[in-house]
């Protein structure tokens, strides 16, 4: 009895590690727009989801006592397994790419000389903030650069605000990180 018990609990939390991992992986193609494939990971995430919730809840009635907090408990812990792998795995995977945004509250010269140095190419911006004129600069790269690029600007401009969005459907241009030309 307590070997069953253990080896279906373990089976629950590493079926719901995958389908969480899977359902990460398939959120990261919506937003790249890869919809078959992210179509064909949602049917195996689902399949995996109803099997694994159907046998819990059947099952969490015939427990007596102590046996039947471990397959809730693997479950809800191969939910937070799950999302921290999808995560992860979709982090390593991702070769989306990136502008990051930098707005300067130093000398913009300086943080512009740094990011060329370093081999970024950069688009400038004038533009009005809150306080007066600013300068804003666009940097381009594959998400595995991005640390590497907001190093860089914070060491020029310790002070400067940074954001990124993903960008898709690219034509043309200069990407660090990328072998060739769009």
């Amino acid at each position: 009895m307590f070997w069953s018990t253990l080896l279906w609990t373990l089976l629950i939390f590493f079926s719901r590690v995958v389908d969480v991992g899977l359902g990460t992986t398939r959120v990261q193609l919506i937003v790249r727009r890869r919809k078959f494939l992210a179509a064909m990971i949602g049917f195996i995430e689902v399949l995996i989801y109803i099997l694994i919730v159907s046998r819990v809840i059947r099952d969490i009635g015939d427990w007596q006592g102590w046996q039947s907090i471990f397959p809730v408990v693997a479950y809800a812990a191969g939910f937070a397994v799950g999302t921290l792998l999808g995560i992860l795995l979709s982090e390593k995977a991702g070769r989306g790419i990136v502008e990051l945004t930098i707005i300067t509250h130093g000398p913009p010269e300086v943080v512009e000389a740094a990011v060329r140095e370093a081999g970024y190419a950069l688009t400038c911006y004038e533009g009005v903030g809150r306080e007066g004129p600013i300068k804003m600069f666009s940097a381009v790269c594959g998400t595995r650069q991005v640390p590497r690029l907001i190093q860089v600007v914070t060491c020029a401009d310790p002070q400067a605000f940074l954001y990124t969005h993903e960008l898709s459907g690219l034509r043309g241009g200069h990407v660090y990180g990328l072998k060739s030309k769009l």
